[in-house]
């Protein structure tokens, strides 16, 4: 069995964020509704209980919460074995509370117990960068700024070797074999290469940790990561989402 997990979910009138294990899986903000699903696989460590936490904010420009606003989840399980999602499973669906117009967000946390066949080389053995005696958002900065600067020389090799272990985790998570594996990355540098040009650093960056302290990345105020890519012709963004970590016994910063 190839067990594959996806969180289904329904978000209205709200920007909102999704994390299992204390990881972002999406974040975004929604005038209207938007039903879809995500499998949630790589940040599934190892097997055993997992955490859920959705949370809902105003609307970008606004101050307080929709009289409408909600969250809506549940976890499907499926089985990859037979290279088709065969489904096993649903685990108990779940709602956010009507909005309090004295609290400026809307929430909900729960867990669910899953079963995986790996164990992935993540962020276990980092830092906590909450205990740390630098500058988080500075050195971060400047480790944004070198990816930034390998993509506007088209360092193409360079980028994705600093990528690699978080894509390793990943194939090995979503059960993709080497050619799924390096068509990922793929589609992302054909991108660079037709039209997609790297954004500088906005001064709005702030620094977001996650993992319980083990993980950080430079956000917007839009919630979304602040490495991006914009094609000008086309007038479309594609955000990178990425997270670094410092392994224990070393200095500087790793995606992961």
């Amino acid at each position: 069995m190839k067990p594959y997990y996806e969180i289904d979910f329904s978000a209205v009138m709200c920007s909102f964020q999704i994390k299992i294990n204390d990881v972002e899986l999406i974040s975004m903000s929604i005038e209207g509704e938007t039903r879809t699903d995500f499998p949630v696989n790589h940040l599934i460590l190892e097997s055993g209980k997992q955490t859920i936490e959705v949370k809902g904010l105003p609307m970008t420009g606004q101050k307080e919460m929709h009289d409408d606003s909600y969250i809506r989840y549940r976890v499907n399980m499926y089985d990859m074995a037979s290279g088709k999602y065969v489904f096993v499973r649903q685990f108990e669906e779940y709602f956010t509370k009507k909005p309090d117009k004295n609290i400026p967000f809307i929430g909900h946390q729960s867990t669910f117990s899953a079963e995986v066949p790996y164990t992935l080389d993540a962020w276990q053995k980092g830092k906590d960068l909450k205990n740390v005696k630098f500058d988080v958002k500075e050195k971060l900065i400047k480790k944004y700024n070198e990816m930034i600067r390998l993509i506007s020389a088209g360092n193409y090799n360079a980028f994705i070797s600093q990528y690699q272990k978080r894509e390793t985790n990943n194939a090995l998570a979503m059960y993709l074999g080497q050619q799924q594996a390096e068509s990922r990355m793929g589609g992302v540098i054909s991108d660079m290469k037709n039209g997609f040009k790297v954004q500088e650093l906005t001064d709005d960056v702030y620094v977001e940790y996650s993992a319980y302290g083990k993980l950080a990345a430079l956000k917007r105020t839009d919630m979304m990561s602040a490495l991006r890519l914009e094609n000008a012709k086309t007038e479309e963004e594609l955000v990178l989402p990425i997270t670094f970590y410092i392994p224990e016994g070393k200095d500087e910063f790793e995606a992961i």
